[in-house]
């Protein structure tokens, strides 16, 4: 199983799995398949007989010197239905609710995210264009009518609930990316991969517009000897990112990496931050050419466009480093999860 998430009701949940199928569960069902369990049917000591002769029975537990009383039945939960339309003994790698319920969306590693409806086994909409197998993560938007995938083939993608087409193509990531969130607001998708950098795009235009990059000199001795392992055993992958997660204020964005540490960083005006010159001399390099076309010192940016822009854009805080790290036990973390109440929930690889 490589993906859940609960339905909106809070009751029902959504799991992906390695056989080509996702599967609803009713948390609250009675029993192992949904029937009552631990049930004893007993004779009554205080019924009367009937007028077959038969006396009344009633549900009760057994009892056992010095035992502990017993609930009469057990909550474990039942599968409800099983979903098929992914290619057959592909695994799906993630699954997400619609915020506004009945919906659900899943990617699978066949070059597709589909769309469901949990009334109905087969998928409504398949949601096709990107150009490798693996798509690794689906999300949707706040408003319900769009849904963005992350995938390997470097990019990600918005599609319309209502066509299936893709609206917005998010492209700039140098390795496949295995994460994609959007902000609380809906106006900015945040995205990670293989190479340990966030990068957020403006989904009204499509526009790369940030980056967020954890420094090394920000990381723990049990990070760096972590880091050193992996390199020394050919695994090293540039501090995958494992786990990211919108406040729910949308003022912050957690980010938990291969390095074990959790960063903290404050997205607030995040939009704008590639077009600032000494941001974009931070994050891409001296040598890097901006969007803007020109030459200034290798920043691409002229004096008269510099006086062009306007002044939000040139006085607003940095980002480039994160406002908290926390540090980890030498323990992975593997996700993350703001609550409504702006908690911070993670777990790990104990």
């Amino acid at each position: 199983v490589f993906d859940v998430d609960w339905t909106r009701n809070g009751r029902t949940l959504l799991s992906a799995g390695g056989d080509g199928t996702v599967r609803l569960w009713d948390s609250q069902a009675v029993g192992p398949y949904g029937r009552l369990s631990n049930i004893m049917t007993t004779k009554n000591q205080h019924s009367k007989p009937t007028g077959s002769g038969l006396t009344s029975t009633s549900l009760s537990t057994p009892a056992v010197p010095g035992s502990k009383a017993e609930p009469l039945v057990e909550v474990g939960g039942a599968a409800l239905c099983v979903y098929r339309g992914h290619a057959p003994s592909t695994p799906v790698w993630s699954v997400s609710s619609a915020p506004s319920g009945y919906y659900f969306a899943s990617a699978g590693s066949d070059y597709t995210a589909r769309i469901w409806t949990t009334d109905r086994t087969s998928p409504v909409r398949v949601l096709s264009g990107h150009v490798s197998p693996g798509v690794n993560n689906v999300a949707w938007h706040p408003n319900c009518n769009y849904v963005l995938t992350a995938g390997d083939d470097k990019t990600c993608r918005m599609f319309d609930v209502q066509t299936g087409r893709c609206v917005r193509l998010l492209s700039g990531s140098s390795r496949g990316l295995n994460l994609v969130r959007v902000s609380p607001s809906g106006r900015y998708a945040a995205a990670s991969g293989y190479d340990g950098v966030v990068r957020i795009w403006d989904l009204g235009n499509g526009r790369l517009v940030n980056e967020l990059r954890a420094a090394t000199t920000a990381a723990s001795s049990s990070t760096l000897r972590h880091q050193q392992q992996l390199s020394s055993t050919g695994n090293f992958s540039e501090g995958m990112i494992h786990a990211m997660s919108f406040s729910s204020c949308g003022a912050a964005l957690a980010v938990a990496s291969e390095d074990r540490a959790v960063r903290i960083w404050d997205v607030r005006g995040a939009g704008n931050h590639l077009s600032d010159p000494t941001y974009f001399a931070a994050a891409r390099g001296a040598d890097a050419t901006s969007s803007f076309g020109g030459s200034n010192g290798g920043l691409g940016t002229t004096t008269s466009q510099l006086s062009r822009m306007p002044a939000n854009e040139l006085c607003r805080p940095g980002m480039r480093v994160p406002t908290k790290v926390f540090g980890t036990n030498g323990v992975d973390v593997m996700d993350l999860k703001f609550t409504k109440r702006n908690l911070l929930l993670a777990v790990g690889n104990y």
